[in-house]
């Protein structure tokens, strides 16, 4: 701070109103800080009783007024009087007029957008241009009206700030824009605010100290977080349908038994495709391929694979079927119960030959074959075996989905071991559960399902009655 007043910077006084109640007549005086082409406003503490007499001209009027008129003119003095240096705006007067200090005021949240946008229009490594340029100045020009529309200060971007920016102010800007544009336009308004507050955050947190993390993150990622639960939960299929599917028996021919048949072969696909006696077996095939899907999780095109249901053993004597999805490059882990096991056993061979080779290159023509017949089993003729009577289809997706939320919330499993069991691809499970092999998932498997195994026991001792259909 120095002694010299600053010519650069002009204070003037205001009275504001103070209620939407045209009977109140108090204002509060107001102070108006411009500096460098900018205004900011700030508060005085004074409260003008009586406007139409006692304020004239940006002051009170009266001696009665000079104590309050002193210190109005200090105000102003001690404003004039700072050392602006380092300071690029009227927002930043006010902040060390508040008591932050000097070096504490780096940047505000438009300034930041604003360098940001220069090295994405100039710079070399980030730089844009056409509509994805149009479209970073537009998102501005939104915030910068959300600001205006509800009188909000030109925030601080280090946490000493008395205005700083934070998350929930955020929120209500993507509340506020919510209501004028339709979902997919505020989201892409936040994602690219986003950018331009990452872009300032990487480039400067080694120099400026106490940066607020970036506060538009996470703004639409809880809300898409919360969309993709209810999906999943909207996908998972009651298990008493499984249940149902499990009391469900088809009558086979005399002396065949179902691991025995390969339905692939031209004596059952060709010569006998009319028979009844075919269809009951296909139809006992398949139901068991769909309880093995509801045990495993596993997707359609992983049954494309030869050795997808071979068992194997880990050193601590648990069975698994592991292999790597076809989809993500991900290995996945199941354990096997004795359930599972026997569902397996029973059912003997896939009900085709496989159309995923060594590679994991998919056939798509006949994988296509083999789908259709599948699914048109589960949607058409296993529903109306069973009574289904839901709004939506069963499908092979539907039960890995049923699959991982039964882990998760009937058994309680930890979401490293489910994420493992299903192979999934997402980033954060790559980085967090890569380095877990066949034998910890096993492991954690034995643990956690030694609690519920008493139940299980329960549970297969009511479904051991048989429907014949």
């Amino acid at each position: 701070m120095i002694n010299e007043i600053n010519s650069k910077i002009g204070v003037s006084f205001y009275l504001k109103k103070m209620s939407h109640d045209n009977s109140v007549t108090k204002r509060a005086v107001y102070a108006t800080i411009a500096y460098a082409g900018t205004s900011a406003k700030m508060k005085t503490g004074f409260v003008c009783a009586d406007p139409k007499n006692d304020w004239r001209r940006g002051m009170f009027e009266g001696k009665n007024f000079s104590n309050e008129n002193r210190e109005l003119l200090e105000i102003r003095h001690k404003i004039e009087s700072f050392d602006t240096r380092f300071c690029k705006s009227a927002t930043h007067i006010k902040d060390l007029y508040n008591g932050v200090k000097i070096e504490d005021i780096p940047m505000t949240i438009l300034e930041v957008f604003k360098e940001s946008l220069e090295r994405k229009t100039n710079g070399k490594k980030d730089r844009v241009k056409g509509g994805s340029l149009t479209n970073l100045k537009s998102a501005i020009k939104i915030f910068k009206l959300w600001m205006r529309d509800t009188q909000r200060p030109d925030f601080g971007v280090v946490q000493s700030h008395p205005h700083k920016i934070k998350k929930r102010l955020i929120e209500k800007f993507y509340e506020w824009d919510l209501e004028r544009v339709q979902e997919v336009t505020a989201n892409n308004h936040i994602l690219l605010l986003h950018t331009l507050y990452e872009l300032f955050h990487k480039s400067n947190h080694g120099d400026l100290e106490g940066l607020v993390p970036n506060p538009f993150k996470g703004i639409i990622g809880r809300e898409e977080e919360q969309e993709r639960v209810k999906k999943a939960l909207d996908r998972c299929v009651d298990w008493k349908w499984i249940e149902k599917i499990e009391n469900l028996k088809y009558k086979l021919p005399k002396g065949i038994a179902i691991n025995k048949v390969e339905l692939w072969d031209k004596y059952w696909i060709h010569e006998r495709k009319h028979d009844v006696n075919l269809r009951a077996v296909k139809n006992e095939k398949f139901r068991l391929l769909t309880l093995i899907l509801a045990y495993t999780g596993l997707s359609f095109v992983d049954l494309g694979k030869t050795d997808v249901l071979s068992i194997n053993r880990t050193m601590d004597g648990g069975k698994v079927l592991s292999g790597r999805r076809v989809k993500t490059k991900q290995v996945y882990t199941i354990p096997v119960t004795p359930k599972l096991e026997a569902l397996i056993k029973e059912m003997g061979s896939l009900p085709w030959q496989s159309f995923v080779d060594d590679n994991l290159v998919v056939n798509y023509r006949t994988k296509a074959a083999k789908y259709l017949p599948f699914n048109k089993y589960m949607d058409r003729v296993l529903t109306k075996h069973i009574g289904w009577d839901e709004d939506y289809s069963l499908t092979p997706h539907r039960l890995r989905h049923t699959f991982a939320m039964r882990q998760l919330n009937h058994f309680g499993f930890s979401l490293m071991v489910v994420s493992r069991m299903l192979g999934d691809n997402e980033d954060t499970v790559r980085k967090n559960y890569a380095d877990h092999d066949d034998d910890a998932i096993s492991k954690a498997f034995n643990e956690e399902m030694a609690r519920f195994n008493k139940r299980q026991q329960e549970e297969d001792d009511d479904l051991e009655g048989e429907v014949a259909v």
